[in-house]
């Protein structure tokens, strides 16, 4: 289902709306197409269900205006919310609920049905305190129900979810500090490089160490170039049909010898988005996914797998590599209690009883011995 031109297709468009988050309904419209979904959303609520930012793809205003009043005031009696207990870890509804339980609920009764909503698949990444992120895809009454198989071909996006609600209001408090943003988005894996008639404006770590390495493309007399003349071509190509104006991510795919191909999707940028990263108003945003390079750190395979917080997948990668409860509070600078205490919610939340078994449950993961094997 999700191959790689989807991916690169859904992480280039996850960090295009972190830039400009009016492109979120681009980005929700191409998760709902991978997922044969009806509609996809992304809300940023407080913990007191205090909805500050919500982008809904799939229904149209005027469907949506009866229901959300709706929606809104039976949230509490959700019984899907277990959804919202583990967080980084995708799960679907139907884990939580049966079918009767849900149908025979007000919530289903006086907004879900209504709008054709039957089975939601998402997480909840927190942001901040006392403020998360939800990002769901749904499906009607004619679509199948969702499967613990689609749960974890959906984790491999939260790792790039969760930079992307963390980066947005980021880089709203720091527009006017355009060495910050640079900095934010150098943590990020996937290439991201801003191009103005061919001439690199801003590359991050991973764009420039693409360029350095030359054998996709490169730097040439201060321009971009793909580092064999069909790819040029084919890279010059988007980058004018990217500018054409039609707002649509263009693709294009780059060769490289005896590997897998580099995937880079070329947008547009917005005005206000281009100034913001220091760019002229005509300029495009490149975002080049490498299947050579981990696109996600061992704590986000952690968190990913297992649903834990950020402190708890630290903790946890640290007993993966060998060592004991002393050494993971000298390394973070914490207490040895405190280190037991995390670890005994981690077997909690894995379901095993010794930390033997924890160690070796994430060591035969395949997940994280492909991902930390790149790292």
């Amino acid at each position: 289902m999700f191959d790689l031109d989807n991916f690169s297709q859904a992480v280039a468009g996850i960090y295009d709306a972190s830039i400009d988050v009016d492109r979120w309904i681009d980005a929700l419209s191409l998760l709902a197409r991978i997922f044969d979904s009806r509609g996809a959303q992304i809300g940023v609520a407080s913990t007191l269900d205090q909805i500050s930012f919500l982008k809904i793809w799939g229904w149209t205003d005027e469907e949506l205006a009866p229901i959300m009043p709706r929606y809104v005031a039976l949230t509490p009696t959700d019984p899907r919310a277990g959804m919202l207990r583990v967080p980084y870890k995708p799960t679907h509804c139907r884990q939580f609920v049966s079918d009767e339980d849900f149908r025979t609920s007000e919530m289903y009764k006086q907004a879900l049905a209504p709008a054709g909503m039957e089975y939601a698949m998402g997480v909840y990444v927190p942001i901040e305190e006392k403020l998360i992120s939800v990002v769901s895809v749904i499906r009607g009454p004619d679509g199948a129900a969702f499967t613990v198989a689609d749960c974890g071909e959906f984790s491999r996006l939260v790792p790039h979810l969760t930079r992307a609600v963390n980066m947005h209001g980021a880089f709203r408090r720091s527009q006017e500090e355009l060495a910050n943003v640079k900095a934010l988005l150098d943590t990020v894996p996937v290439g991201m490089m801003v191009v103005d008639d061919d001439e690199v404006k801003v590359a991050n770590r991973a764009a420039r160490t693409l360029l350095d390495e030359g054998d996709a493309m490169r730097i040439h007399k201060g321009r971009l170039h793909g580092a064999t003349q069909r790819a040029d071509t084919d890279l010059r190509d988007a980058v004018h049909q990217a500018l054409s104006g039609t707002d649509q991510p263009v693709g294009v795919v780059l060769p490289v010898d005896h590997a897998e191909p580099i995937r880079a999707v070329i947008r547009r940028l917005h005005a206000r988005s281009a100034r913001m990263l220091g760019a002229p108003s005509d300029a495009v945003a490149l975002y080049v996914t490498d299947p050579r390079k981990p696109l996600e750190t061992p704590q986000e395979i952690l968190q990913r797998l297992f649903g834990l917080t950020t402190r708890e997948a630290a903790v946890l990668q640290i007993l993966a590599e060998g060592q004991d409860a002393n050494a993971v509070a000298a390394r973070l600078g914490v207490t040895v209690a405190t280190v037991r205490s995390h670890v005994k919610h981690i077997k909690e939340r894995t379901g095993v009883s010794r930390q033997g078994e924890l160690v070796r449950l994430v060591l035969s993961s395949p997940t994280w011995m492909v991902g930390s094997g790149n790292s």
